[in-house]
């Protein structure tokens, strides 16, 4: 098992039509979509659970929601279900989505195997 971690910082939620566009680089409406996106969405694959919560409590403080320590409870008690984080909020006038989505998933390929 493994995760993959997908980043978006845009103005504004994107329409929905651009959602569901695969090619176009907004968040998708539904998780399992994320890896179907493009793939320069995507920026790591993490094996161990420690490397994937640092990339993600990294990430909220470099674009901290309103409560960062309660999304960083929250996303920690994800990985370490070994479930999907996501964190979807605003700050500093802008959409932040960050998340660590579980790999193998039912009816995904796997976008980029750990080596």
């Amino acid at each position: 098992m493994h995760w993959h971690a997908y980043a978006y910082t845009g103005g504004q939620w994107p329409l929905d039509r651009e959602a569901r566009n695969l090619q176009s680089p907004v968040p998708p409406n539904t998780i399992g979509q994320w890896f179907r996106k493009p793939q320069s969405m995507r920026v790591g694959t993490f094996t161990d659970p420690e490397q994937v919560f640092a990339w993600l409590k990294k990430e909220v403080h470099a674009n901290p929601p309103r409560d960062p320590d309660g999304k960083l409870a929250y996303l920690r008690d994800c990985v370490e279900r070994r479930a999907d984080a996501y964190a979807g909020y605003y700050s500093r006038g802008q959409v932040v989505v960050r998340c660590a989505l579980v790999c193998p998933r039912t009816g995904e390929r796997c976008p980029d195997p750990p080596r």
